[in-house]
Parts: C-alpha cells; structure tokens; sequence
C-alpha cells in the first residue's frame, strides 16, 4: 500500500469532480481486473484504495457514497469469492455509472423522438 499521507493530498488537489471521475474511473478498473483474474492481493490492494478515496470524498456529502464505501470494505474483508466474482465486478461498474454521472464529467444525453411525417 502507497503512502496514504501522500495518496491523500494528490487526491484532495483536484476538484470535486474529477475526484469523482478519478473514483469512477478506479471501480472501472476493479471491474475489469475481476474480470481478468488479476491476483486476488492486487484485487484487495485497489479496492483498499477506492474505500480510502470515497473517505476523502465525505466533503461532497453523498449518503450514496458512504454506503458504496462500507460494501467495499465487506467485499475486500471477503475476497476471495469465486462464486461472488461477478457480482462484484457487475457493482464496481454499476457504482463506476453512478459515480460518474454526479461528477458532471459526462454530458447526459437524452435521444430526440423520431418525428414521423
């Protein structure tokens, strides 16, 4: 694990949104390395960081967010579990949209109805 005094500071000199991005970014991550079978102690070190930078991300007053961050701390106090593997990434993904969208980073679009003639 990196220095968190240093990890902390990098993470709060951003703004809020892309704190957010970086954080949605990070679940994305976690998704794909599930996906992977990236080494399980790689898979715990990364989901260690994501609860630490959604801690920092408590300024930004998200209930959402604080219950993101317990379940994972319940997934990594659990990994690994087989059986559970994509559930897992199925959440960081899920959690990585969510995340996203109340950065702002991502302009929401909504598709115009075909006008019919």
């Amino acid at each position: 694990m990196r220095d968190l005094k240093r990890m902390h500071e990098r993470f709060m000199r951003d703004g809020s949104s892309v704190r957010l991005g970086n954080l949605a970014s990070d679940l994305l991550r976690l998704n794909k390395w599930i996906l992977m079978r990236q080494k399980d102690e790689a898979i715990v070190d990364l989901m260690r960081e994501i609860a630490w930078f959604m801690e920092w991300s408590g300024d930004l007053a998200l209930a959402e967010l604080a219950d993101m961050q317990r379940e994972i701390c319940l997934w990594r106090r659990a990994w690994p579990v087989e059986q559970a593997r994509y559930i897992l990434a199925l959440r960081a993904s899920q959690m990585s949209n969510r995340i996203l969208a109340w950065s702002g980073l991502v302009k929401q679009t909504t598709p115009e109805p075909k006008q019919t003639t």
